[in-house]
């Protein structure tokens, strides 16, 4: 089963991967991490495509993080896919504390853009993990995934 968490930078992705994966064993892989796969871009792409197709009809959990919606074409169909929103003001709040410094306007105006980059991407649940209990958030989404992974089998019986 592939999980796709995506969002915008300081939305809590990784904190919903690391609720996940403390109820569960999965590989995670974030934004270009495929590249790794092959010094040719494109075979690198296929080969991580290919994975993401063989993870999709396994009960296997693969997790992909993401945070930039162009990479949305690299997904299988039949995966979970699940929206990290939280408000503007909690981005720039959280990427201020990953800094350790205040925000510059450049770099506020960056978060600002990206912010509502990913509001026309498919998705099946939006999420905040930034303002509640991520241990339910990773039982919602592993509910969501074994409903999703149900219905993939059905059809193809």
């Amino acid at each position: 089963m592939v999980i796709a968490i995506m969002g915008g930078r300081c939305c809590g992705k990784s904190a919903l991967s690391n609720a996940i994966c403390e109820k569960i064993h999965a590989d995670v892989y974030m934004n270009r991490a495929y590249l790794q796969l092959d010094d040719d871009e494109t075979e690198a792409k296929v080969r991580f495509m290919s994975m993401l197709d063989r993870a999709q009809t396994t009960d296997d959990y693969l997790i992909y993080l993401i945070n930039d919606p162009a990479l949305t074409e690299l997904l299988p169909p039949c995966c979970l896919r699940v929206l990290c929103k939280t408000t503007l003001k909690n981005v720039k709040r959280r990427f201020e504390a990953q800094l350790g410094e205040k925000l510059t306007p450049p770099v506020a105006a960056m978060l600002e853009k990206q912010y509502r980059s990913f509001d026309g991407c498919a998705h099946a649940l939006i999420l905040d993990p930034t303002s509640g209990d991520t241990s339910l958030l990773a039982a919602e989404v592993l509910d969501e995934a074994r409903l999703l992974v149900d219905r993939v089998r059905e059809t193809q019986q």
